[in-house]
């Protein structure tokens, strides 16, 4: 800009001399000027242009303003993430154990694992439990036969009074060893009032020694004569008779209502032979002073195999009791205490 005010200045000094030029040509014009005062007015004029450039642009301080300088990087190409859009989580599956209901094995109260019985011998198994959850177990709870050898025990023996969380109770089973020798063992299993197991299964393992077998008896008779040769007499076979899995079973575990309560009993035995036996029932109470009225003892005939004898008892009062099947003859066995309980309401 500054550049073009100056060349602008010079063409109006040429311009102004040129008018002198000009002028001093005319024959008529003013005499011939003094060099002197054309250096003085070419100087008045160029004073004057820059007085009017002065007004024209008033003086003032350039300042120089910095420069944007636009620096382009190659930058390294970077992977931009773009967040995904959020999703419903997918519900995970957290296995929890409902602890309402746990049955903690304590210990083998008698019996141990591997005892030896002869062979019929008639023996108690008792198992410890803790009542390792949050519900009370009833009457109504009960330990189940679920599998293996029986022994000649129950279906099941009921709870004869409560547990509550954190108890523990002791569970008894009447048994009888096998006639054959050899290791025998039966599983059994705590069952609620609901019919659900609780927990796992606790066994009974015996060793059965010097089981009976059928007896051979052989008799040979010889007779000397001087003509002829010994005789040998037929060999005669003799049959032992044996009474096992001698069972009692109850219908009703535990009720509670109006009274008086109809319970019916099952005894069951197993024969080998076809038998005249002799037998009882028998009962027991939590209470001395109760008294029941059982039938009286009776003798029959039996086939071979499994034998069922029914009894039936009408309880008038509450109580916590047994009953349990007794041999007499030919032999004397016991079977198993099956567990009821009565509760009488109005």
């Amino acid at each position: 800009m500054q550049q073009r005010f100056l060349k602008l200045g010079t063409s109006l000094v040429c311009l102004a001399l040129l008018l002198s030029a000009c002028k001093s040509s005319q024959p008529d014009t003013t005499p011939t000027t003094d060099p002197a005062a054309l250096k003085t007015a070419a100087a008045q004029t160029a004073s004057a242009f820059m007085t009017a450039t002065a007004l024209v642009r008033p003086s003032q301080t350039l300042t120089a303003t910095p420069t944007a300088t636009a620096t382009i990087s190659q930058a390294t190409p970077t992977a931009t993430v773009t967040p995904a859009p959020p999703s419903l989580a997918t519900p995970t599956a957290t296995a929890v154990l409902l602890q309402g209901e746990r049955a903690q094995f304590v210990t083998d109260v008698t019996v141990p694992d591997g005892t030896d019985y002869k062979a019929g011998e008639v023996f108690t198994k008792t198992w410890r439990f803790r009542n390792a959850g949050t519900s009370t177990w009833t009457a109504g709870y009960a330990l189940v036969f679920i599998s293996g050898d029986k022994m000649g025990g129950p279906d099941r023996v009921g709870l004869l009074a409560d547990v509550p969380p954190g108890g523990t109770v002791d569970i008894s089973v009447n048994l009888a060893a096998p006639n054959s020798a050899g290791k025998y063992r039966g599983y059994w299993k705590l069952l609620s009032t609901s019919g659900k197991y609780i927990d796992d299964a606790v066994y009974v393992e015996i060793d059965v020694i010097g089981g009976s077998t059928p007896t051979v008896t052989s008799t040979s008779q010889v007779t000397s004569q001087a003509t002829s040769t010994p005789t040998a007499t037929p060999t005669s076979t003799t049959a032992v008779l044996s009474i096992s899995n001698v069972s009692m079973g109850v219908d009703t575990p535990a009720f509670t209502g109006a009274c008086p309560k109809t319970f019916s009993f099952t005894g069951k035995f197993t024969l080998n032979l076809p038998a005249t036996v002799s037998y009882q029932l028998e009962a027991g109470s939590d209470n001395p002073a109760f008294t029941f009225t059982l039938p009286a003892a009776q003798t029959a005939n039996f086939g071979t195999g499994e034998q069922v004898i029914t009894f039936v008892l009408d309880i008038s009062s509450s109580v916590n009791g047994w009953t349990r099947l007794h041999i007499t003859a030919p032999v004397d066995l016991t079977s198993n205490q099956a567990s009821f309980s009565l509760t009488c309401q109005p």
